[in-house]
């Protein structure tokens, strides 16, 4: 039976902008795309200060495009996304060892929104974060303000250095309301698209790599240009094939 999420979950998730879920992929689950990864990743590497990131991942090989549709992830977000679900778009996101780079704080809403589109649209636009590895305040796991996605979109600077470079303007009331999320390997947290979130560098010996699928109403057209792909039509329309 595929795993929702409980009252409690999508009230925590309605009401804070985010939810962790523990336990959705095993071990061996994650080994194996790891090394699928580590496959892909010499022709696929973003490189720069993006060095072990893969854009568009789950257009990168057949294991990790049916990650990013794996049930476990739709039956998550299907009490969140409406009507239907589509992918918006898809990484593969590293902290190498003892990197100092961080992810600034930013709302991903900021690089998602398309010229000309009103501003009510995408309101369930969301990602799902699944590390690969336990997520540490060591290692770098996420950071959120709790309701930030209740704000709307924020006034942002860019950033001249790191990652994320979108940086909120109102970066000092994020530090000071932030909540860390560390997570066990194959959790995920779900976060919606205007919720206030970053990472911090990290200090370990160890790579830190994270999986990220955003999903986005089927209603809604483009999402990532060639990313988009609708998983579940919205009720009453046609099945489009991408």
């Amino acid at each position: 039976m595929i795993r929702k999420l409980t009252v409690e979950e999508r009230q925590h998730y309605q009401h804070y902008g985010y939810v962790h879920v523990p336990d959705v992929f095993s071990a061996a689950e994650l080994d194996a795309i790891d090394q699928e990864i580590d496959r892909i990743l010499p022709t696929a590497d973003a490189g720069g200060n993006r060095q072990g990131w893969i854009y568009k991942i789950a257009a990168k090989s057949d294991m990790a495009g049916a990650f990013a549709s794996d049930e476990r992830m739709i039956g998550l977000v299907e009490d969140v996304v409406s009507p239907g679900i589509a992918i918006h778009s898809s990484k593969l996101v590293t902290k190498l060892p003892h990197s100092d780079d961080i992810c600034h704080w930013h709302q991903d809403e900021a690089f998602y929104l398309n010229p000309g589109d009103p501003e009510t649209v995408s309101q369930c636009r969301m990602s799902v974060w699944v590390p690969l590895q336990d997520a540490t305040l060591e290692n770098g796991c996420l950071w959120v303000v709790p309701g930030s996605q209740e704000w709307g979109l924020q006034e942002y600077n860019i950033a001249p250095s790191g990652t994320c470079v979108k940086r909120i303007d109102r970066e000092a009331y994020a530090n000071e309301h932030a909540v860390a999320v560390p997570v066990k390997a194959g959790s995920a947290v779900l976060f919606s698209a205007w919720t206030w979130h970053h990472s911090r560098n990290n200090q370990t010996d160890h790579v830190r790599r994270a999986f990220i699928v955003s999903y986005q109403e089927a209603t809604v057209p483009r999402g990532a240009g060639d990313q988009w792909q609708i998983l579940r039509p919205a009720p009453g329309e046609p099945v489009v094939v991408s």
